[in-house]
């Protein structure tokens, strides 16, 4: 079994300018614990995880009215990593959860020609591998 057969078709990534608060929103309310940052024609540029986003100090300020008073950097492309787990869709999935487990993530971007196409889980892996020897 590959990672192209268990991964979730991508149908949502986050821009560079996207708010951390939209990136936050959109984790919570799909069920993803990372998500891919994209350039207007999908070409990954890195990843941001809900940890990325928990590190980065919330600014004083009145955050209902978004009026906050260190205009520090709060986008997806100012936190995320560039550096990360990615794989090609025709990676046999057992070489794809050591690598998971080596890297220490817990969901790795699908890319083929450098475009994101998917999304696989830890859980996906999980599922796929279960019952097997």
């Amino acid at each position: 079994m590959r990672a192209r057969e268990i991964m979730t078709t991508l149908t949502f990534a986050l821009t560079p300018s996207a708010t951390l608060e939209e990136a936050a929103e959109m984790m919570t309310r799909h069920g993803f614990t990372t998500m891919p940052v994209v350039d207007t024609d999908g070409k990954l540029l890195g990843l941001v995880s809900e940890t990325d986003i928990l590190r980065v100090p919330v600014p004083p300020g009145d955050p209902d009215t978004g009026v906050m008073l260190d205009g520090g950097p709060r986008t997806a492309g100012s936190v995320m990593r560039q550096s990360g787990l990615a794989v090609a869709g025709d990676i046999e999935v057992r070489e794809l959860a050591r690598m998971m487990t080596d890297a220490d993530v817990r969901s790795a971007p699908v890319v083929e020609g450098g475009h994101v196409v998917g999304m696989v889980t830890f859980r996906d892996v999980l599922r796929a591998t279960a019952g097997r020897a």
